[in-house]
């Protein structure tokens, strides 16, 4: 079976993936000129300094990305050797964290992935919230898991005073019928599953949409076989705590899309 094994210590949003091409390998060509290259003491740009929030925020239209250095498939192919940038929890130094808005500044700049989290609230529906409570992300208390979809989007999301002055009013938690609108197509979308419910749940509506090409689920060894128990064949993404989880977990068949390593002591 195909696999591709992904190591990495973090998928972070990297602030310099909408400014010049990465260095070329050995033996490619070298760039005309280091004209536009920030000296590597020179503070990052901000946020607002990358893009202007009206582009993605609340007065936005539809967006879409800019061309890719590599085909769309890249993630899923085992031939592709580019290297790929990746937003942690939808794009965070641009607007709220798993927001719509977030979603769009991502795929405005070019990311090839958002990564978000998935949990369910009391009548059986797919959201994406990291925490287990709405309490840090949410203007409002309490369990995701208590409350009905009506009532948690009710709840204006918190705006931090550290992302840029945009209009992010109208952002509420999100379903998985709101991301893909947005994302489908443009960006793929990594789901990280907080509950082994909402990863089912997820797991089978990846399958009643079509969204293999688009979506996979990061998932430990329960939550993939869950998913897996129900929708054999969707894409996930491993998690193995120590070097011989690899071995077993790339055994799946169908192979995991990717096995995700973290560079701590069992595998240093």
């Amino acid at each position: 079976m195909p696999e591709r094994v992904l190591y990495a210590a973090v998928l972070a949003l990297l602030y310099a993936c909408s400014g010049p091409p990465a260095a070329p390998d050995a033996g490619d060509a070298a760039p005309p000129s280091d004209a536009g290259r920030r000296d590597a003491g020179s503070p990052l740009p901000s946020a607002a300094e990358l893009l202007d929030p009206s582009r993605y925020d609340c007065r936005a239209g539809s967006v879409e990305p800019p061309l890719r250095p590599h085909p769309p498939g890249c993630l899923f192919d085992p031939t592709c050797a580019s290297r790929l940038v990746a937003a942690h929890r939808m794009g965070t130094p641009f607007a709220p964290e798993n927001s719509l808005s977030a979603l769009r500044a991502s795929i405005l700049l070019g990311v090839d992935v958002v990564e978000t989290d998935v949990r369910l609230t009391s009548d059986g529906k797919v959201v994406l919230l990291h925490d287990g409570d709405v309490d840090r992300t949410l203007i409002g208390t309490g369990a995701v898991g208590a409350m009905t979809l009506a009532e948690v989007q009710t709840l204006a999301m918190r705006i931090d005073s550290d992302l840029p002055l945009g209009d992010f009013a109208c952002d509420r938690i999100a379903t998985l019928d709101e991301v893909f609108a947005i994302a489908r197509g443009r960006i793929v979308v990594e789901l990280e599953v907080k509950e082994l419910a909402a990863g089912v749940a997820t797991a089978i509506y990846l399958r009643d949409q079509d969204l293999f090409a688009d979506a996979f689920l990061l998932c430990d060894p329960d939550e993939c076989a869950a998913a897996r128990a129900m929708v054999p064949d969707v894409p996930i993404m491993t998690r193995p705590r120590t070097p011989e989880d690899v071995a077993a977990e790339i055994l799946y068949d169908p192979a995991p899309a990717l096995v995700h390593v973290d560079v701590t002591p069992p595998f240093l």
